[in-house]
């Protein structure tokens, strides 16, 4: 029964900060530090996945100020290190993030470890989808058409999980892929390549976003 209760408080938790993220005044708040509405969405998004990630989130006692501390310090960083969060290499932190259920396909994995990794992914697959609502709310609307770039970050999120789990992490998220889902903003004629460029390294940034708050640092150790 305390474990019910404590798993029920810390759900409360969580849409309540759902809710806060997405807070119209929060969000002014954001784009008013920031003076950039891109960079003032990744702070949201980064401020989010850090309280998120709060091990008594559901004991902090006004959850919604201090989200906007974390705000206002994301934002900072935002302005400082934007450039090379773009530039991350994505393949990099999925096998840093996945590694652990089976991206490195030498040597065998044991019977043990195989068994391990379909029950460890399995929990995930099913948070991925018991939560999908607010992931989904989660993710930033980047485009004109909010609705479809959120599905399309949810699913590319999905697939890099999915091959995670059976050890082709490689193969997942490549540009063709988001280009192939969504090719009206990845692939828009007028548009300028190297805005073309962002989009791809913004929706990498918001795959991975998705992927923290699904499958957390300490279940990957």
């Amino acid at each position: 029964m305390l474990s019910t209760y404590l798993e029920d408080r810390l759900a409360d938790a969580r849409r309540q900060l759902v809710k806060i993220r997405m807070d119209p005044a929060m969000q002014k708040l954001a784009r008013r530090k920031a003076g950039d509405p891109d960079i003032a969405d990744d702070a949201l998004q980064n401020a989010y996945c850090a309280v998120l990630r709060l091990e008594h989130l559901d004991k902090v006692e006004d959850l919604r100020a201090y989200f906007a501390r974390v705000l206002i310090h994301e934002v900072h960083r935002e302005r400082g290190q934007l450039r090379a969060a773009l530039v991350d290499d994505f393949d990099r932190v999925a096998e840093e993030r996945l590694g652990a259920i089976g991206c490195h396909r030498t040597p065998p994995p044991s019977v043990q470890n195989m068994v391990c990794t379909s029950v460890q992914g399995g929990c995930w697959l099913r948070r991925l989808a018991d939560e999908r609502g607010d992931l989904l709310a989660s993710v930033p609307a980047r485009s004109r058409d909010a609705r479809r770039y959120r599905a399309v970050i949810y699913a590319a999120a999905e697939q890099i999980l999915r091959a995670g789990i059976s050890g082709d992490v490689s193969e997942a998220d490549t540009n063709e892929t988001l280009r192939a889902s969504y090719p009206e903003y990845f692939q828009q004629p007028d548009a300028a390549p190297n805005t073309c460029d962002q989009r791809f390294c913004r929706a990498r940034v918001d795959i991975r976003a998705l992927l923290r708050t699904v499958v957390s640092h300490d279940e990957l150790i």
